[in-house]
C-alpha cells in the first residue's frame, strides 16, 4: 500500500494490549462493519500475535502492526520481522510510540525497508523539534502527541498543534500529519481536523469504553 492511497481523514484504532484474542477480534469486526461505510481510510491496530486473525477476520480496514523491525530474515529471536507482516497480509506499522521507541537509526532503517515492501508507516513524535527531525526520514504519515498526554484523557493545545504541522510541512510537504492524545469522543476529533489535522485516533478510552460501538459511531462520524 502507499501512501497516495491513504483517503483522509483517516482513523486509527488501536486498544494497545486492553484486549486480546476474542474481545479483540469482536471490535475488530465492528471497526470493519462501520469502516465498510466511510470513505475515509480505517486503520486497525493490533499485537503481532494477533494480526493474522484480524487480517482473516475484515475486508475494510486498514491492518497494522504496533511496530515492526527491519533487520531482515534469518537471525532475529523475538523481533517482528516487516518481511512477516507483508506476508501475511499486515498493510501498515506504527514505529517509536513512546511505549516502544527507536534510535533514529533503527527508524530510518525501518522506514526505508517499508517502503520497499509496500508497507505504510506511521512514526510517532512527542515534540515540534522531533516531528522535524522525523520529517526527514520521509515516513507515509507522523503522529505528533505529546508524551506526557498520551492516555490521560486531556488533548492537545492549540499551539502544539500548530507547531507541529509548521515543523513537518517545513521539511516535507508530502507526509500526512495525525494528531493525537486524549481523544475521547467525536467532538474532539472534529476539533483537530478543523485546526489542520488529517487524521487521529484512539486507543485506551475505547478499549475500556462499556458501550464501544456508540463511541466507535460517533468518533468515525466526526470524520464526515
Amino acid at each position: 500500500m502507499k501512501r497516495e492511497q491513504i483517503t483522509p481523514p483517516f482513523f486509527t484504532v488501536s486498544p494497545k494490549s486492553y484486549l486480546v484474542g476474542n474481545e479483540l477480534i469482536e471490535l475488530a469486526k465492528m471497526t470493519d462493519e462501520l469502516a465498510e461505510k466511510h470513505e475515509s481510510s480505517i486503520f486497525f491496530v493490533a499485537p503481532a500475535a494477533e494480526l493474522v486473525n484480524i487480517v482473516q477476520n475484515t475486508e475494510h480496514v486498514i491492518v497494522t502492526a504496533q511496530t515492526a523491525d527491519a533487520n531482515g530474515l534469518g537471525r532475529g529471536m523475538g523481533r517482528t520481522p516487516l518481511e512477516s507482516l507483508k506476508a501475511n497480509g499486515v498493510e501498515a506499522t506504527f514505529l517509536n510510540h513512546m511505549e516502544h521507541p527507536l534510535t533514529i537509526k533503527e527508524l530510518s532503517t525501518t522506514i526505508k525497508r517499508a517502503k520497499e515492501l509496500g508497507i505504510i508507516t506511521i512514526a510517532c513524535a512527542d515534540t515540534p523539534e522531533e516531528s522535524a527531525a522525523i520529517a526527514t526520514l520521509d515516513p507515509d504519515i507522523i503522529l505528533c502527541e505529546p508524551d506526557c498526554l498520551v492516555g490521560t484523557g486531556t488533548v492537545s493545545d492549540e499551539s502544539y498543534i500548530a507547531e507541529t504541522i509548521a515543523a513537518v510541512r517545513a521539511v516535507n510537504s508530502e507526509i500526512l500529519i495525525m494528531e493525537g492524545a486524549g481523544i475521547t469522543c467525536g467532538k474532539d476529533v472534529r476539533r483537530l481536523l478543523r485546526l489542520g489535522a488529517q487524521g487521529t485516533g484512539i486507543s485506551s478510552t475505547l478499549a475500556l469504553s462499556e458501550n464501544k460501538n456508540e463511541l466507535l459511531t460517533d468518533l468515525l462520524g466526526a470524520l464526515r
